[in-house]
């Protein structure tokens, strides 16, 4: 076995299990507290839960539909190839690695004649805006809920992050196109360049807002589904948890699906805010939400994939 590959899947095992460690032991200490839990179910609330998921799941999928069309200058994919494209290669992201994801969707993508170029700027441009937004909400759970920073370091990192984003806006397409020339001179192949739009950067950001709105009221709706006691004003430490948790899971590449990390990461945030069971309960309940979701939206996207010929594979010329 390759000596690279074995030392990544061993440090993966190795995050998986202190994570896993750190959970059992805050299991352990809160023992007596999670056997007074009496699960309620209430049906309702877990389908308007699955049901909150699902929308957010699909406005991203539509946020990087509109991304490609305004960079094409055409549509080329309606919504249900959309959807194929991006919820079926969605389900790749839990091999170990990022890149599985994206060599699925330059696979698929190639028969519609979008470069390569484009395909990884456009999902650069989403992450991108994913990560803007859930280092906001971060802010704004330091406010909210810990007494880490003062208001004035609250402020100042308020204000500094609006600077950074001001500069991402304003010269998007300066960095991404000399990253684009570098990427051309090592790969020693013709990369256009690509001209970025401000209102679009805009749009993204608007959208991502909607999307982790929609997760963080299926995370209340999950807490109410099972009994956990949980009041609507925690609504945004839910939300914060859910947002900086994938952030954080999405930057250590060595976690599948940022497998565990997400879990330890929201337990952190949500402990002092909510009461110790639904810290402890929730993240966990929230990851099989997660997987429920993708693995119904997977379904729904193997399913127009084959009936819109979507995952066969290009043949270049020889």
């Amino acid at each position: 076995m390759d000596i690279k590959k074995t030392v990544r899947i061993s440090a993966s095992l190795l995050i998986i299990i202190l994570i896993g460690y750190f959970y059992s032991a805050e299991v352990r200490k809160n023992w007596a507290s999670l056997q007074d839990f009496k699960l309620n179910l209430n049906v309702f609330f877990l389908l308007v839960s699955l049901f909150f998921y699902l929308l957010s799941y699909l406005l991203d999928t539509y946020t990087w539909q509109v991304c490609i069309h305004r960079h094409l200058g055409r549509r080329e994919l309606d919504f249900f190839q959309s959807i194929a494209v991006v919820n079926g290669s969605g389900l790749l992201k839990y091999l170990p690695g990022r890149i599985w994801t994206y060599t699925a969707q330059l696979l698929w993508l190639n028969k519609f004649n979008i470069s390569k170029s484009l395909i990884l700027y456009v999902n650069v441009l989403c992450i991108a805006g994913a990560m803007i937004v859930s280092l906001y909400l971060g802010v704004i759970y330091s406010a909210a809920y810990t007494d880490i920073m003062n208001t004035a370091t609250i402020t100042l990192a308020f204000a500094a992050l609006i600077a950074l984003n001001i500069i991402y806006i304003s010269w998007n397409s300066l960095f991404m196109n000399k990253a684009l020339a570098m990427a051309s001179r090592i790969l020693k192949r013709e990369i256009h360049p690509i001209k970025g739009s401000k209102a679009l950067l805009l749009f993204i950001q608007f959208m991502y807002a909607c999307s982790w709105s929609l997760m963080g009221l299926g995370g209340y709706f999950l807490a109410r589904g099972i009994g956990l006691d949980i009041a609507f004003t925690s609504i945004i430490a839910l939300l914060a948890s859910m947002s900086l948790s994938w952030l954080v899971g999405y930057l250590v590449i060595l976690s599948p699906g940022g497998l565990g990390i997400r879990e330890g990461i929201m337990l952190l945030m949500l402990n002092g805010v909510v009461n110790t069971q639904t810290a402890l309960i929730f993240p966990i309940l929230s990851r099989l939400m997660s997987l429920m979701a993708e693995a119904l939206l997977g379904l729904v996207a193997l399913s127009f994939g084959m009936k819109y010929n979507v995952f066969s594979i290009k043949k270049e010329p020889q």
